[in-house]
């Protein structure tokens, strides 16, 4: 072996064992921020690809079900949680050993995103890649693959683990080919920056190390494969503990106006998480010509032994990025910018500084966190609030929320002035189900029922709430909705619990609905003077609303619907709610409408569901549906309702 050779296989043994120490830590991270009955699980879904047979989760009864993880060894922790979950008469060691497969047909189980970094939380899903050879697997035992993976996902989701496993195509994964955007899956949107993300975040939890990790930060696709070769079986490091998923050296700018309209189309569900990443997209905009990908960075910090902040030994990858997005709003002076992302990281880290905790429960995590707010200089006082935020005010939480939201919009103006429409790469499809995500969500019209663009979600709930109506100018009555009891409250103090204004009481409630503030569950108070609705009229029209128009969440809209002409899905009529209630003919009629795109809108009259006759005369008519309030000639309305509608089947509420 020559002297260079020699140099070589001595960096890369280095490199190895860094990384691996790496490795172990993210782990043992993982770890500690899981609850403590929720740590065996970690150990067991593993074990349940390995094996296949009928006594555990995951079993498939085919011969051609490809199972096993490659280098993947019965440890004394796996042992234990198998005791722990399945029993001493399921996972006795004697019957583990007779499972042990000989052939294994899974190369590496691997984690991406929050999990063993500052950002995981309790809350935390399990996004696993699978990663398999493709090539090598025909089309029916993949199919069996993925039976499996789903049974054990289901299994999971039992024991109270959000478990995703993705099946990764290591051939494909190379070609940065992922496949179309749904729920779950950016497709073509950000095909390099996905991949880009899983390797700035990947732990490997059973299997083979990517060879990425081996090599040098900044290293050409030539070099690369160069050095992959040099490899020989039986000389450290082993060629066969790797797997080649390629390599990752620059990005590219046509990728990032997909990645940002994909951001702010999973903000709808989570917009901590998509500030930060909608940030980052326009720090890699920036440093696109000047700077390396942030994994690559993060793997010259592996390979040196960088310390993360708090001075832990090894170094946080979600903090890597967090350093690396204030680095670039500091130095172009957005202070507004710096403080919002700042919120945001510990909001979404859930650490609660200001709550004192057990020696044992100091974990990693808040020591980062508190090295944190010590270098931004933050009050206790301003500490405590935070972590108090269950406690803030509609007010508060809708001004925060915007400034969220507005944040998101700002990035992706700016990041699409500056690529050309011409080299963006997402395709045709992907813009189509993406873009009308966004429409729905975000568009305004005047007779639609508005998504709360909130940055919260159980926060917002209100167990308890107040309704109330005043004259106003018009001669029609101003409705008001509050959370809490606020019957007997002064004028001065409801400014803080308003939650929504409007002169229609059901467009309220709708709103209110549609939008998880209130269900059936809410006990709901109704203020003086607002004859002749009562209190149960309020609650049987949420229980009408509820059932027939339970809120969407727009990111799980379906691929299928998005591509296909709107329709309209479900109508419901609202008759005589401001009425007298013995009056026994159609007085006013409120029409609600739900399309295939998840839009909801309301308008007025019979001549609304004239504008429909179209679509009742298709192969799948709109489901028809009537809520009369409580105390009505409810029978003589709903025969006078199909008189003048007429309309086949419409049901009774």
């Amino acid at each position: 072996m020559t002297a260079q050779k020699h140099t070589i296989q001595h960096n890369l043994a280095i490199r190895l064992l860094r990384v691996l120490r790496y490795n172990k830590a993210r782990n043992e991270r993982a770890l500690a921020l899981m609850p403590e009955d929720k740590r065996p699980l970690f150990h067991v879904l593993p074990f349940l690809l390995h094996v296949n047979h009928p006594d555990f989760p995951g079993y498939i009864d085919h011969a051609d079900v490809p199972f096993g993880i490659n280098h993947y060894s019965l440890r004394k922790q796996v042992s234990e949680a198998l005791l722990t979950v399945f029993g001493a008469s399921t996972a006795s060691a004697e019957k583990i050993r007779a499972l042990w497969p000989k052939r294994r047909a899974i190369e590496s189980l691997a984690l991406m995103g929050s999990i063993g970094t500052i950002a995981q939380s309790s809350s935390s899903d399990f996004d696993f890649w699978v990663c398999v050879h493709g090539n090598r697997l025909k089309p029916k035992p993949r199919s069996l693959l993925q039976k499996k993976l789903t049974l054990v996902e289901k299994w999971a989701e039992e024991q109270g683990l959000e478990v995703h496993f993705f099946l990764s195509d290591i051939e494909k994964v190379q070609l940065n080919d992922f496949g179309e955007a749904d729920e779950e899956s950016s497709g073509s949107a950000q095909a390099l920056f996905l991949k880009a993300e899983f390797y700035t975040t990947n732990v490997v939890v059973a299997g083979k190390l990517p060879f990425w990790w081996l090599m040098p930060d900044k290293i050409s696709d030539t070099h690369y494969q160069e050095l992959i070769g040099s490899l020989k079986p039986n000389q450290p490091p082993d060629p066969r503990l790797f797997m080649d998923l390629g390599n990752l050296q620059e990005m590219d700018s046509g990728e990032l106006f997909g990645a940002a309209i994909w951001q702010i189309s999973k903000a709808m569900d989570s917009p901590f998480k998509s500030v930060l990443k909608m940030a980052k997209l326009e720090v890699f905009l920036h440093n696109l010509k000047h700077r390396q990908p942030l994994c690559n960075v993060l793997k010259r910090k592996v390979h040196s032994g960088v310390r993360a902040p708090g001075e832990l030994e090894h170094v946080d990858p979600y903090a890597l990025m967090f350093d690396e997005l204030i680095q670039h709003y500091q130095a172009v002076n957005e202070a507004q910018i710096v403080e919002l992302l700042q919120l945001c990281l510990y909001i979404k880290c859930g650490c609660r500084l200001s709550q004192k905790v057990p020696e044992k429960e100091h974990t990693f995590k808040r020591q980062i966190l508190a090295s944190y707010v010590q270098q931004w200089g933050w009050s206790e006082e301003y500490i405590e609030r935070l972590d108090n935020l269950s406690h803030w005010s509609f007010r508060e939480l809708s001004a925060l929320s915007r400034q969220i939201h507005g944040f998101l919009i700002l990035c992706y103006r700016r990041i699409s002035s500056a690529i050309r429409l011409s080299e963006q790469t997402v395709s045709q499809e992907d813009m189509t189900v993406i873009g009308r995500k966004l429409e729905t969500y975000y568009s305004k019209r005047a007779d639609k029922i508005e998504y709360l663009r909130s940055a919260f979600d159980d926060e917002l709930y209100c167990s308890v709430a107040t309704v109330k109506a005043r004259p106003s100018a018009n001669q029609k009555r101003e409705w008001s909705l509050y959370s809490g009891n606020q019957i007997n409250c002064d004028a001065e103090g409801l400014s803080n619990v308003l939650l929504k204004s409007g002169d229609n009481p059901i467009d309220l409630l709708l709103w209110a609905v549609w939008n998880k503030i209130i269900d059936g569950q809410t006990r709901l108070y109704l203020d003086y003077h607002t004859e002749p609705v009562k209190e149960e009229d309020l609650s049987l029209l949420v229980a009408h609303l509820q059932q027939v128009f339970p809120p969407v969440r727009v990111s799980t809209l379906s691929r299928a619907a998005l591509l296909a002409p709107v329709r309209v899905q479900k109508v419901m009529a609202v008759m005589n709610f401001e009425s007298r209630r013995l009056k026994s003919e159609v007085d006013s009629l409120r029409v609600i409408i739900l399309n295939s795109w998840g839009e909801l809108s309301v308008s007025d009259g019979f001549d609304a569901l004239k504008a429909l006759r179209a679509e009742f005369e298709t192969p799948h008519p709109p489901e028809v549906y009537l809520s009369v309030p409580s105390q009505s000639h409810k029978q003589r309305l709903f025969e006078h309702f199909l008189r003048l509608s007429g309309l086949g089947v419409v049901t009774l509420l």
